[in-house]
């Protein structure tokens, strides 16, 4: 029973632990109302696309207040009605001319995630009178035989036939109604993954924009794939169509300029569009430009299955190395030869394994996190912080505290009673008076205010000790008196080791509340490079528009040091816990 209890409540203790750290590896489509589930999805490479996503949709369920009897006669016809409705469409992978999916793309997943997609679909969308006929019809059968209706839960379970047969009638009436050109497209569009390419744009330093796309650039420079003109979305654009092998595991996307209207020099940066297949296929870019050769200092993924447009700027154009936006900075590689093009660009897209994907799909969003931000830096300030505070209120409540303990001197009680009656003071009221002061000396927007004040002891650090000190037989300090130690060799080489469990119990606290400082760092600091990690996790939360997982990889990374402390230290602070106020 009682390690029972205890292993529940291990369980529910750990559980937002394991639901944050499930959380920080999704993807931000994972965590939509649509798509929320409590494991993350696997990331699944493919050795072709474009494909059909077999996951895409679940299998129909019963809509709402559709009675179960009603289901269970409905769905076979739904099912072959709506396969029917797709065996009779065909889709278009293209604009005005009549480009099917590639015969790479297996007609059995396509047919059975568009029948589970206009199933779906059509349970969201049934009309109320489709949602009742059945019901009245039953009710309105009963009252002819004069007998009283039963309640519709009841009734759910007892229709007659007549009334199955009225509600199955109606909903395939509506599917029928529903289900037409549009909702075809739609769920097709949902289901059909594709990797796409289309606009790439020059800027000015004056915010002019110059787009060297006219429909037909890309071009396949190496690997098993070629380019298909196709308008996705109204949006003119090229469907790359890729087979990858062991021997040729990767494509390269060679995009040349015919015109150039601007100079390397006036180039300010550069964007390339394009359309993710949610392959985690590893993707890097290599412009030509100016007689130079630049590439990405690192690897994005194709997780995405909507429209990215990549930003790229020159080494000397990033800026302040710390300020990681989501823009790739290129890397100058060499010149070119001779007879190179004034502008080329390239996207070398690499097939990813299965363990390679996973790797991706868990470190996305921490990697993310420290791109956003100076995630960096914001750590190594907290740890300055925490540890300066640490320090500083170790060495000065112990030595507060021993003196109200184990020195006789005037009006120590009395002192003492003030000092516990400023632990009645809500910090609130101390709040504007404080900033007040350290406004007056000149620390504001500096990290002072956050470390200063420990140099003052905090009242319940020094209560804390206290009892711990006049525990302590007298005998050790007598001995130590006569051995000719004075105080303060006393309090360093006899009473410190004595309290260790009271000192790792107050580094702890200490660590958390200065780790977890939230309300400090907003008042005094408004440089961000002073930010410390709560702080900077509040910055990152308005910058990253509610995307959850990024926000729970990000706090995650705060939360763990907090749990890695508490780990090791989790005998040390139970220890000086109980043995508080404890006679020797």
């Amino acid at each position: 029973m009682t390690h029972g209890l205890l292993v529940t409540g291990s369980a529910l203790f750990a559980f937002p632990f394991v639901w944050m750290l499930l959380t920080s590896v999704k993807v931000d489509r994972e965590t939509t109302a649509d798509n929320l589930r409590f494991l993350p999805t696997t990331p699944r490479p493919q050795a072709i696309t474009p494909y059909i996503n077999s996951d895409e949709f679940d299998a129909p369920a019963r809509p709402d207040d559709v009675p179960e009897a009603v289901w269970q006669a409905t769905q076979p016809l739904l099912l072959e009605q709506l396969g029917a409705a797709v065996d009779a469409w065909t889709p278009s992978t293209a604009g005005p001319a009549d480009n099917p999916p590639p015969a790479t793309v297996d007609p059995d997943a396509y047919r059975t995630e568009m029948v589970e997609g206009l199933a779906n679909a059509l349970n969201k969308r049934l009309s109320d009178e489709v949602r009742q006929c059945a019901i009245e019809s039953e009710k309105a059968a009963r009252l002819a035989a004069g007998t009283e209706p039963p309640p519709n839960s009841v009734l759910a379970r007892e229709l007659s036939q007549p009334a199955i047969d009225a509600g199955v009638a109606a909903i395939l009436a509506d599917a029928q109604r529903i289900v037409d050109q549009q909702s075809l497209a739609n769920t097709f569009d949902a289901c059909y993954r594709r990797f796409c390419v289309e606009d790439v744009r020059v800027r000015a330093p004056n915010f002019r924009m110059f787009s060297l796309f006219t429909g037909d650039e890309w071009r396949i420079e190496d690997g098993d794939a070629e380019v298909v003109a196709r308008d996705d979305g109204n949006i003119a654009a090229q469907e790359v169509r890729v087979r990858y092998s062991d021997a040729r595991p990767s494509v390269t996307l060679e995009f040349e300029s015919k015109t150039l209207p601007l100079s390397r020099d006036e180039i300010d940066r550069i964007y390339i569009r394009y359309r993710g297949d949610s392959t985690w296929a590893a993707v890097r870019f290599e412009i030509v430009c100016g007689g130079r050769r630049y590439r990405t200092t690192r690897e994005i993924h194709l997780f995405e299955r909507d429209w990215i447009e990549q930003e790229l700027r020159w080494p000397e154009g990033a800026g302040d190395p710390l300020d990681r936006r989501a823009y790739h900075v290129l890397e100058d590689v060499g010149a070119t030869p001779p007879g190179s093009p004034a502008f080329l660009a390239r996207m070398i897209v690499e097939r990813n394994s299965a363990g390679g994907a996973w790797l991706a799909k868990l470190t996305h969003n921490y990697r993310m996190a420290f791109r956003e931000v100076p995630y960096a830096r914001y750590i190594s300030t907290s740890f300055a912080i925490v540890i300066l505070n640490i320090v500083l209120a170790v060495f000065s409540c112990t030595l507060v505290a021993y003196a109200f303990a184990r020195l006789q001197w005037p009006g120590r009680d009395l002192c003492f009673g003030v000092l516990l009656a400023t632990m009645m003071i809500p910090p609130q009221v101390t709040m504007i008076p404080s900033f007040l002061v350290m406004k007056y000396l000149g620390w504001f927007n500096t990290l002072l205010p956050m470390w200063v004040p420990a140099i003052f002891g905090t009242p319940f650090f020094i209560f804390l000790l206290r009892q711990f000190f006049r525990g302590i037989p007298n005998d050790l300090e007598d001995a130590a008196r006569i051995d000719g130690c004075g105080f303060l060799r006393i309090y360093w080489h006899v009473m410190l080791p004595l309290v260790k469990p009271t000192i790792a119990t107050i580094a702890i606290f200490t660590f958390m509340w200065s780790w977890n400082n939230f309300m400090g760092p907003l008042i005094y600091v408004n440089d961000e490079r002073l930010f410390p990690l709560a702080l900077g996790l509040f910055k990152l939360n308005l910058r990253s528009s509610g995307n959850l997982g990024l926000m729970m990889a990000a706090s995650f990374v705060m939360t763990l040091p907090v749990i890695i402390l508490f780990f090791f230290a989790q005998r040390y602070f139970i220890q000086g816990i109980t043995l508080t106020g404890t006679k020797g």
